[in-house]
């Protein structure tokens, strides 16, 4: 590649491409990965919604165990659908034969795993950096070197913090869209690493558009489901009268085993209540459930596709920009050095139990050594032998003066 290629390629990848929040608009159009998604929150709420019964008839602690298994349930049929509808999406940005219903979701399914160990991946790289901060924080403690390291390394961290954050809202934002195109675990992290290091700003700033571009659409369907809401309410209950009250007790009952109770309480809160479920009022009951549900279709799905048609070709346009080989070596020297931090870290556990071992049998040795020689009883000391410090003469150990010269002996 020349220079004036490589200069021209990191031109364009600074670039904003603000067409792609007039593509993202196109989702609004796009009914099958608004089923894909419906159907799978929808499922995932009914599983909610019959698991927490099941567990509120038991009760006691069986509630709320069933109410975190229904909550699971919900939250991976709803990322099921989140990417089953994103692999819709990619099929309309490489402009192919659009997947079914049916097998996006599968798609969903299988590739669920894959985000959880991508999340999971990125998570430990912002651990590890938030070691790194912390020792260097740890630094600053020492007395009067470390409140002279403080004025650099304060700024430095906030600073890089704000340029972390930014990067890592990118990687987060299109590890999804990485899987949507069918990338594994470990391109998919190379390829979003390689985005958010190379072109964060762009990148940021667009993410920032289209969540904007969410909002605006959310809130004007919002508005409008609200309008149509109170305006079907109005009717029904001018149709129906009581049977429609009865009917939202209902409602009421089933929407109450999600503050997990611990007994049956459901029917004895509605025969308080006075109310006693017909064949029509149960019915009235799940239609107003499926009234609710696509109240939340609305308000929910059709932005979300929005945004996610956006992420789509946002992710389509930033990965042709970056060096894939080189997100690619990246990842493999995280990987590398995690392992050589592990390896270190091993070996030094391993010197520091040795080290302990050695301690332990040399204070043992010792010990045995001083009881051995309290054990033995000390020899006699045998009777030395003085003499005149005068004459030389031998002197008794009781004499007080010599025999020979008669000088003082010091006894």
């Amino acid at each position: 590649m020349t220079t004036s290629s490589m200069n021209t390629a990191a031109t364009n990848s600074q670039e904003i491409n603000f067409n792609i929040l007039l593509k993202a608009l196109q989702g609004l159009t796009m009914f099958r990965p608004m089923t894909i998604l419906s159907i799978s929150m929808f499922i995932g709420f009914v599983a909610l919604l019959v698991l927490s019964r099941i567990g509120a008839g038991i009760g006691g602690f069986v509630a709320v165990l069933f109410a975190f298994i229904g909550l699971v349930a919900f939250a991976a049929l709803a990322g099921a659908g989140y990417l089953g509808a994103g692999f819709s999406l990619s099929a309309v940005v490489e402009e192919r034969e659009t997947p079914g219903i049916s097998t996006s979701i599968l798609f969903g399914i299988y590739t669920l795993p894959r985000l959880l160990g991508l999340m999971l991946l990125e998570g430990l790289m912002v651990f590890g950096l938030l070691i790194v901060e912390v020792i260097l924080i740890e630094i600053c403690r020492i007395p009067v070197l470390g409140g002279l390291l403080s004025l650099v390394v304060f700024p430095s961290l906030f600073l890089m913090n704000v340029a972390l954050t930014a990067m890592f809202l990118v990687a987060v934002n299109l590890s999804g869209p990485a899987l949507w195109f069918g990338e594994s675990v470990s391109n998919a992290l190379g390829h979003v690493l390689a985005v958010a290091k190379s072109r964060p700003g762009p990148v940021f700033f667009v993410l920032l558009l289209l969540f904007l571009l969410y909002l605006i659409v959310g809130g004007i369907l919002a508005a409008l489901a609200a309008y149509a809401a109170s305006f079907t309410g109005a009717l029904v209950v001018g149709g129906m009268g009581g049977a429609l009250q009865s009917a939202s007790y209902g409602l009421s009952g089933l929407m109450s085993m999600f503050q997990l109770p611990m007994g049956n309480t459901y029917g004895s809160a509605m025969a308080y209540m006075g109310y006693h479920p017909t064949f029509n009022g149960a019915l009235y009951d799940y239609a107003l459930l499926i009234v609710t549900a696509a109240f939340f279709v609305v308000v929910v799905a059709i932005p979300n596709t929005v945004l996610q048609l956006g992420l789509a070709y946002l992710y389509a346009d930033s990965r042709g920009l970056v060096d894939r080989e080189a997100g690619t070596a990246m990842v493999g020297k995280v990987l590398q050095k995690v392992g050589s931090a592990a390896d270190a870290a091993r070996k030094k556990a391993e010197e520091a139990a040795q080290q302990a071992r050695q301690h332990t049998q040399n204070f043992a040795e010792k010990r045995s050594a001083k009881t051995e020689d309290e054990a033995v009883p000390a020899a006699p000391v045998a009777n030395k032998k003085h003499f005149c410090n005068q004459c030389g003469a031998t002197l008794e150990p009781d004499e007080k003066f010599c025999g020979e010269c008669g000088s003082p002996t010091g006894n």
